[in-house]
């Protein structure tokens, strides 16, 4: 993920660098908040897709109006900004699920996300670590993610995969240790490449 990632920053600041382009976007200048969106929208909609599939369009759009509203006083390079957008997004999220709990709304049912189809399974010769790693790229699998682990788990392999963050950078977006994250991440690729394993068995 870190290369597509880096691959779609280089395209934006080809003409005086993310700064320039962050400078832009701050003075609400169209093309820069439109260079912004279009590197980092897809990523943002996977993280928030995997984490409420059914409010994650308009999560997303409240992310967006936040940052244009404070984009004008960030400070700090591309790693930075990446960081804050996922921040502002779990935030979002955080409230989003205070708000239905103290509504006490009943939780969206799954049965949506049991009917998703997933990629068919490869051969059984496979390692079940590069499996994961091509799956990780479909939607159907960051569903089966959200599916196999705890919450935690889930939001800890979001962020390093999707986002590419590295254990510090996920531990202060998450607000815990790197240690913890550490954890957790080892805990959830463990059992996600058991679950890969079984399903390969199972063809």
């Amino acid at each position: 993920m870190a290369a597509p990632l880096l691959s779609a920053v280089a395209d934006i600041i080809d003409e005086g660098g993310f700064a320039a382009v962050v400078a832009a976007a701050g003075r609400g200048e169209h093309s820069g908040l439109t260079d912004l969106f279009r590197v980092y929208q897809p990523m943002l909609l996977r993280y928030l897709r995997a984490r409420d599939p059914v409010l994650a369009d308009d999560l997303a759009s409240e992310v967006w109006v936040a940052v244009a509203r404070r984009l004008g006083g960030f400070v700090g390079d591309e790693r930075g900004f990446r960081s804050w957008l996922f921040t502002i997004a779990r935030c979002r999220l955080i409230e989003h699920r205070r708000k239905l709990a103290r509504r006490r709304t009943d939780p969206v049912s799954h049965d949506r996300l049991d009917r998703l189809e997933r990629p068919p399974a490869q051969s059984g010769g496979d390692d079940p670590a590069v499996l994961l790693v091509e799956r990780m790229t479909a939607q159907a699998a960051l569903d089966a993610v959200v599916a196999d682990l705890t919450s935690d788990q889930a939001e800890a392999v979001l962020l390093r995969v999707i986002a590419g963050f590295d254990v510090g950078e996920t531990a202060r977006i998450m607000r815990r240790s790197p240690g913890s994250v550490r954890v957790l991440c080892h805990r959830a690729l463990r059992q996600l490449a058991m679950s890969l394993t079984q399903e390969v068995g199972a063809e």
